[in-house]
């Protein structure tokens, strides 16, 4: 465990989860990482959450439900925010899992880190909606300041993958809740971005998130996405004024790339192409490419593969042989990572 343990306020939005909400309560829960609180927001739920995560809480003490009506996620993180007691804020989405020592690993890490860390994050590994794996995140190490890279690359992933400094959460405004009625996708790397812009990061290299994919779900609409993604971009102009045009050009062709592999996933081949046309004059295309093609040459090739493994609440699946990424980013981007010192 760790020395002097901090208080860890894990944050749950929650709107008609009943499908997978049990699971991820039991996955808070059941860290080995002890000291903390749960805080549910039933964010306007019209089935039948609100008595499972009442009946979490009948059952655990560390429990807190909030209820409002519907105002999104970004609002319900909002209010969860406000009430919390700790100094370190864990999100969790409503259907995700955690490896039973993601907070106990990344508490201890942000301690090692120092004050001027502001997030730790982790890999994280897709599941399905029935929880088999898909596939795994890169092995990202960066590590230090590293805004401008957390710009061109979403190293985080999804709002389940951070430990954040409270303070550093409060002082950047909290969660985005303009981001909504069309808009929603980026959010969680909007937050991540304002926190990296600021303060150092450091990373517990392991994977210790499940990142639930459903067919519908706002990150497989990329028109949605995209929509999303240059609000969030307008806001970094405003606030970085000078930044280069190039890194913002670097981050619009990985951003591309990222909704063309949306689009490969569910079979949208001629989509997949057009997302990712406009990167074809950059260098990255050209890096990425062989890994692109080997993709298409498996898929049509129809390889057999192993069964998929199934990930439960309570699974160590950090200790698992995952799958290499599909393409290597994290060769790519590291290559090019020089972390600035002393900010």
């Amino acid at each position: 465990m760790v020395d002097n343990e901090p208080l860890v306020s894990i944050i749950v939005p929650v709107r008609d989860g009943e499908a997978f909400i049990g699971d991820t309560l039991a996955t808070a829960l059941g860290q080995t990482y002890r000291k903390t609180e749960l805080i549910v927001v039933d964010d306007g739920s019209r089935d039948s959450t609100r008595t499972i995560i009442d009946q979490w809480a009948a059952r655990d003490a560390r429990v807190r439900v909030l209820a409002q009506p519907n105002r999104g996620v970004a609002a319900a993180r909002n209010r969860a925010l406000t009430a919390a007691r700790g100094d370190l804020i864990a999100p969790l989405d409503a259907d995700d899992l955690w490896d039973p020592t993601k907070l106990e690993r990344q508490v201890r890490r942000i301690l090692e880190a120092g004050d001027e860390t502001g997030l730790v994050y982790c890999w994280w590994i897709t599941i399905d909606p029935g929880g088999a794996l898909l596939d795994c995140s890169p092995q990202w190490r960066f590590e230090g300041a590293a805004g401008d890279m957390m710009l061109q690359v979403n190293y985080t992933g999804n709002g389940s993958v951070p430990l954040y400094r409270r303070r550093c959460l409060e002082q950047v405004g909290g969660y985005d809740e303009t981001l909504r009625g069309g808009a929603e996708g980026c959010d969680d790397w909007d937050i991540a971005l304002k926190v990296t812009e600021r303060w150092r990061v450091a990373v517990v290299p392991a994977a210790l998130v499940a990142y639930r994919k459903h067919p519908n779900s706002v990150s497989g609409r990329p028109d949605r996405m995209w929509q999303s993604y240059a609000l969030v971009m307008d806001g970094v102009r405003r606030r970085r004024p000078g930044i280069a045009g190039p890194l913002m050009r670097q981050s619009q062709h990985q951003f591309g790339l990222y909704l063309a592999g949306l689009a490969y996933r569910a079979g949208e081949y001629h989509r997949a192409i057009a997302w990712g046309w406009p990167a074809l004059r950059s260098r990255l295309a050209l890096q990425v490419l062989p890994s692109v093609g080997w993709l298409f040459a498996t898929k049509f090739l129809r390889r057999a593969r192993p069964p998929a493994k199934v990930v439960c609440p309570g699974d160590r699946f950090s200790s698992w042989d995952m799958p290499r990424p599909p393409i290597p980013y994290e060769r790519i981007y590291g290559r090019r990572f020089k972390p600035v010192q002393g900010e």
